[in-house]
């Protein structure tokens, strides 16, 4: 017996098997941290060990969000995180090579850009100036990665072209910018090139443009200058003999005034004499037909 689904079906899985065997990273994993969080499983094959850091405070905040533009099995390494009022560091020890450093990032608390920005150092290099997760991330409770490529070579790191005296060891340095506490969620360092990796999450895009604090309750009073602005008012023209009207202020239009004051009464009265009406067109009816019985 022959199934017509049996084809894609197989296609779909033989599709899905390479994608993920596309992408598995696990061997290429010098270290993996799920910052203030357990031992955790990321996607593409990715173990983040426990962090047992003990500079600065480890967060759970973020376990209120589900990250959606994030893999599904990176959800638990953004919910959790590290963050310190003063600047901190990760060393990682890693021989001659090329790498790539994935650093994995979250706004769980901040509603607003530039309320939280500090820079990433590698090595004393300031490979991020300025990061704002929220404004990068598209909002609160979505995920941002960012990749540093790095190639240490004859005692010296190179970042973006930049190079150091190395000392055996990778600093990944959350450093104190302009606006609050540095921070970070988790991070991975992998042999290779960016052009071997998937690609970031892709930024959240707010379906309007409605600022983040615009709320009305019904019931709510209206503030005084949005209350002038649907207010009706008369606006002499300098040129004009005749009043013009527009809904600016607060005045009222008079002759829309006088025209309505009798709409209601006459719906009113429609809205009771329409039925009885038609109650009496049937009694009438029903007398009639038991006279011809």
């Amino acid at each position: 017996m022959r199934c017509p689904l049996l084809l894609p079906l197989l296609l779909f899985v033989t599709s899905s098997v390479a994608t993920t065997q596309k992408w598995n990273l696990r061997d290429r994993v010098v270290a993996a941290i799920n910052c203030g969080g357990p031992e955790a499983l990321g996607s593409y094959g990715i173990t983040y060990a426990a962090d047992y850091h003990d500079e600065g405070q480890a967060s759970d905040v973020g376990v209120q969000y589900s990250f959606n533009n994030a893999e599904n099995d990176d959800v638990e390494i953004y919910q959790t995180e590290r963050w310190s009022k003063e600047s901190f560091d990760y060393e990682v020890p890693v021989g001659d090579g090329e790498y790539v450093i994935i650093l994995k990032f979250s706004e769980v608390y901040f509603q607003r850009v530039q309320e939280k920005v500090f820079n990433v150092r590698i090595n004393s290099y300031t490979a991020v100036k300025n990061l704002d997760i929220y404004d990068a991330a598209g909002g609160r409770g979505y995920a941002h990665d960012i990749y540093i490529p790095v190639v240490i070579k004859d005692k010296k790191i190179s970042v973006n072209g930049h190079k150091k005296d190395y000392k055996g060891k990778i600093v990944i340095e959350f450093a104190k910018g302009p606006h609050d506490n540095p921070k970070v969620n988790g991070f991975a360092v992998l042999r290779g090139k960016i052009e071997d990796l998937p690609p970031p999450p892709a930024p959240h895009v707010p379906e309007d443009d409605f600022p983040s604090d615009f709320d009305i309750e019904e019931g709510a009073p209206i503030p005084n200058d949005l209350e002038e602005e649907f207010n009706p008012q008369i606006i002499r023209g300098d040129e004009m003999d005749d009043e013009v009207f527009s809904a600016t202020s607060k005045s009222e239009n008079p002759f829309e005034k006088e025209s309505s004051d009798w709409v209601l009464p006459v719906i009113v009265m429609l809205i009771v004499l329409i039925p009885i009406a038609y109650i009496l067109h049937l009694y009438t009816i029903n007398k009639q037909k038991e006279k011809r019985s």
